[in-house]
């Protein structure tokens, strides 16, 4: 067996070209509570995938935990809410990072509303006591176009002839 391997060759080869560029907006937006604060970082593209993320802090309780990852509805201005596909929240503590992973819409460079219409919370009270935080957390922010890619320079005039 190990001498039909070392007769086998490889070849490397070089990263592949994708179909399309993968790229991403800041939004910077935050809508907050008494007891939650969430923002939302990044707009990502990526193939038939958006990505939104954010960070999700809990206000002045410390020993809250999310029980479980909110649910970022998401629509555009004109059309239906975008399909969820998943989410996943990292690490569970009072700071969070969250992502929202949702199906590609037909138009991407349009205004979104999103909106958390509630956060599940748990704490330990002489047992695990689980509430909820009602909402809503409402945004709206606008992708813009893609600017020129990064490492994309333009020539530099020597001055010298004109």
């Amino acid at each position: 067996m190990h001498d039909a391997a070392h007769g086998l060759r490889t070849s490397r080869t070089g990263a592949q070209p994708a179909d399309g560029v993968p790229w991403a907006v800041a939004l910077n937006e935050t809508a907050a509570s008494d007891e939650i604060e969430v923002t939302l970082l990044a707009f990502a593209v990526v193939d038939d995938l958006v990505r939104v993320s954010g960070l999700v802090r809990v206000l002045r309780r410390p020993d809250v935990r999310l029980a479980s990852v909110p649910t970022l509805a998401l629509a555009t201005l004109d059309g239906p809410p975008l399909a969820l596909v998943g989410a996943h929240v990292m690490p569970h503590g009072r700071v969070l990072w969250v992502s929202w992973i949702y199906q590609r819409p037909a138009d991407i460079l349009v205004e979104y509303d999103g909106r958390i219409d509630h956060f599940e919370l748990t704490y330990r009270a002489g047992g695990i006591v689980r509430e909820t935080a009602p909402g809503p957390w409402v945004f709206s922010f606008r992708i813009p176009g893609r600017a020129q890619p990064n490492g994309m320079s333009q020539p530099v005039s020597s001055g010298g002839d004109a």
